[in-house]
């Protein structure tokens, strides 16, 4: 008789276990995190090295600044030194910013030229004005001349434009007295003259001296402008006597 074995139970199904929890770190403020600061603390730095830079930088600009117009007070206090004596032989400044040169001179000339021909002419007062004029010119002349502007701004780091007032007013102030003395001359010479000679002189003393009254001028306003640039430019007050000298 056959043996029934037993019967196999049924076998338990497995389980699949479910995912594992992940740990999720809990995320901190902008304001709380390490790297954060770390930065901003970098930038800071930074900020702090490029401010001690401008500063410096600055500092040394405003100091060069300083010691250049130093020099050009220096520089113009030096060559007004020189041409000052000069301007006060030929004649007074007219404030603010003017200058009168050689009008006796002058005045000599226009009275010549308006006098008619033939007219009796004064001629050794006329001829004392054009000898003490012409004089005065070459005086000035020769001063003007021995002042070597070169050696005032050469190698100061000035700007080309204040180079250029301190060339021209001594450039333009020594034609003038050239072309003062020249107009000096014929005008003692129109006081010789006789018939229609004197006329003839004085209309080309006139222009001479128009010429080198314009001149002047130019130098003058130059010699002014030099001064404004320097810090050195103070106006006379009106009104005050002539300076003694031929003017």
């Amino acid at each position: 008789m056959a043996i029934k074995g037993k019967s196999k139970g049924r076998s338990a199904k497995s389980v699949t276990p479910g995912p594992k929890p992940v740990y999720q770190p809990v995320k901190k403020r902008l304001l709380a995190k390490r790297e954060f600061w770390l930065v901003i603390l970098s930038i800071l730095g930074v900020m702090v090295i490029v401010g001690l830079v401008v500063g410096f930088i600055a500092e040394r600009n405003a100091s060069a600044q300083d010691d250049l117009e130093q020099r050009m007070r220096a520089t113009m206090s030096s060559f007004q030194g020189q041409v000052e004596p000069v301007l006060t032989t030929i004649g007074q400044a007219n404030p603010p910013a003017g200058f009168a040169a050689f009008t006796d001179l002058q005045t000599a000339i226009g009275n010549l030229v308006a006098e008619k021909p033939g007219a009796p002419v004064d001629s050794e007062a006329l001829k004392q004005t054009a000898t003490d004029a012409a004089s005065s010119a070459k005086t000035a002349l020769e001063a003007l001349q021995q002042i070597d502007e070169t050696a005032l701004i050469q190698g100061k780091g000035f700007s080309e434009e204040f180079v250029l007032y301190v060339i021209n007013a001594k450039g333009n102030l020594v034609q003038a007295m050239t072309l003062y003395g020249e107009a000096a001359k014929l005008l003692e010479l129109a006081a010789d003259a006789q018939g229609p000679e004197p006329a003839e002189l004085a209309t080309r003393t006139q222009a001479i001296a128009k010429a080198a009254t314009e001149i002047f001028d130019r130098g003058y306003a130059d010699y002014i402008q030099a001064q404004s640039k320097a810090g050195t430019f103070a106006p006379p007050a009106p009104g005050l006597p002539a300076p003694t000298g031929t003017s």
